[in-house]
């Protein structure tokens, strides 16, 4: 909470904890007049831009002159005249989808490209898929609509950002209500393991079979169509980063000479209607940054890698189709050798558990190296069938 400081006969300008503009009255006032011991006069206008700071400090001087001429009536009266007048048949001529146009320019510098191109743009398709949605009705329309093109799941996906939007406009007293939020808590839908601990690890022998199948193309119908992307199931088992943070990688970001790889980008889905395609962006998943130490294996393959490419400029792996990659190969490769079929990103899962069990790193080193926590590695990577039957004598 903000510290409420009043000078006695003065009125004080202040921002309150809701990011908004209320005005202290001195002390005795609020006594005296309002029979409170403190009292402040709520403007509501938004702390967020120089034109509101000004308006601010215009209520502010008016507040002060009714105050100097002990006015009560008339500073009643302001104080009524500052509260929003919320008239439904004023909202008519707004509609929900110019409502989210505006949010959409509010918001855009403080998004990510690839939250833009991903949910952003799925929303805004679905609204201008449908007729113009007015405020002074309700929103049946719109859930309507979403329960009979897609799934539950997408369906509260898409209410979600309506909801923020709705909740934006209110703020700015474009809207009096919002009545999403409330609708969709009684969307129940299943929660799927993420990727992130459903953990089901290669054997180390299994991996090294799948790096020899895409080498070799060993299963390929015709000829590179599997090793093409041997170096790239090759980096994903020996380095343990995700797929965005292979994707995403660019040779400036390996130093060779040391042996490090800086994981500072990657490259993201980004899905609109039928079109899919991979947007870059700074971070990671769970951190800015992270280094990876390379082992000799992994260097090697790097060097090789860079000393046949032509543009240093592109990303490491920028010819990689990794949809291409799961359907056409990994499937394939995983099938002609008779192995259980797991999503790709079980790569890393099998990095983490070799470094884990087979290593003589610490956990919070693993941890470090592969931007985990230590929590996650002992309830996940483990093994668990390991019998100690003598302790170190230190």
């Amino acid at each position: 909470m903000y510290e409420i400081k009043t000078r006695r006969g003065k009125a004080n300008l202040y921002k309150t904890d809701k990011n908004t503009y209320a005005v202290n009255l001195p002390v005795d006032v609020a006594s005296a007049i309002f029979n409170k011991p403190r009292k402040r006069i709520t403007l509501h206008l938004l702390a967020d831009s120089r034109e509101n700071a000004t308006k601010a400090l215009q209520h502010l001087e008016k507040i002060q002159a009714l105050l100097d001429a002990q006015n009560w009536n008339e500073l009643l009266a302001y104080e009524e005249s500052l509260k929003p007048k919320a008239i439904r048949g004023q909202f008519t001529k707004k509609t929900l989808q110019s409502i989210w146009e505006d949010y959409k320019r509010s918001k855009k510098d403080g998004w990510e490209i690839s939250y833009i191109e991903g949910d952003i743009k799925a929303t805004t398709e679905l609204l201008n898929s449908i007729p113009d949605v007015y405020l002074d009705s309700n929103l049946d329309d719109v859930i309507n609509h979403l329960m009979a093109v897609t799934t539950v799941k997408q369906v509260k996906r898409h209410l979600k950002q309506i909801s923020a939007c709705l909740t934006w406009a209110k703020k700015r007293q474009i809207v009096h209500n919002n009545p999403l939020p409330e609708f969709i808590a009684t969307l129940s839908t299943k929660k799927r393991n993420s990727e992130e601990i459903d953990i089901c690890p290669f054997t180390i022998a299994e991996r090294d079979s799948i790096i020899d199948a895409f080498r070799t193309g060993k299963f390929e119908r015709f000829r590179g169509t599997h090793a093409q992307y041997a170096d790239y199931i090759e980096f994903l088992f020996l380095s343990g980063t995700r797929t965005s943070e292979a994707l995403g990688l660019k040779w400036e970001h390996i130093d060779f000479d040391k042996k490090i790889i800086r994981l500072q980008e990657a490259k993201v889905l980004a899905t609109s209607g039928r079109r899919t395609r991979g947007i870059q962006k700074r971070g990671l998943k769970t951190q800015k940054q992270r280094i990876l130490p390379m082992s000799q294996r992994l260097y090697e393959l790097l060097v090789a890698r860079i000393e046949s490419s032509v543009d240093l400029s592109q990303n490491v792996f920028e010819s990689i189709n990794h949809h291409n990659f799961r359907g056409a190969a990994y499937k394939t490769v995983l099938n002609r050798l008779g192995i259980t079929y797991r999503k790709p990103y079980q790569t890393r899962h099998t990095f983490i558990t070799i470094m884990a069990n087979h290593s003589d790193l610490k956990l919070h080193q693993v941890a470090k190296i592969c931007g985990t926590t230590t929590k996650m590695i002992e309830e996940h990577y483990l093994a668990t069938n390991v019998d100690i039957w003598e302790l170190p004598n230190i």
